[in-house]
């Protein structure tokens, strides 16, 4: 398995209408790119991590234009700001 995480900022709190918004746009969207899960972590009262597991690297790497097309939308739909990813290849886990 695969993963990607991407950090945001927030210029608002995480609230019941982003949690909703985010449940019905910005989860099926991303598990239509061939995601296994999608975790949206609020880490702090601004800040946001989304955790992605993909089956492998390849269906991540495949995903990653389209992928860039999601972030964008929820920078236009949400005050929230992409500031980074990082990528990596599952090595453990519990299951």
């Amino acid at each position: 398995m695969f993963c990607v995480i991407s950090q945001w900022s927030s210029s608002a709190e995480v609230d019941d209408q982003l949690i909703s918004l985010t449940q019905s746009t910005f989860v099926p969207a991303v598990m239509a790119l061939g995601a296994q899960s999608v975790h949206f972590v609020e880490t702090g009262p601004n800040s946001i991590q989304v955790v992605t597991i993909y089956p492998d690297e390849q269906t991540a790497n495949s995903a990653r234009d389209k992928q860039e097309a999601v972030r964008a939308q929820a920078s236009v739909e949400v005050p929230v700001t992409f500031l980074s990813e990082v990528r990596g290849q599952i090595f453990a886990q519990n299951m």
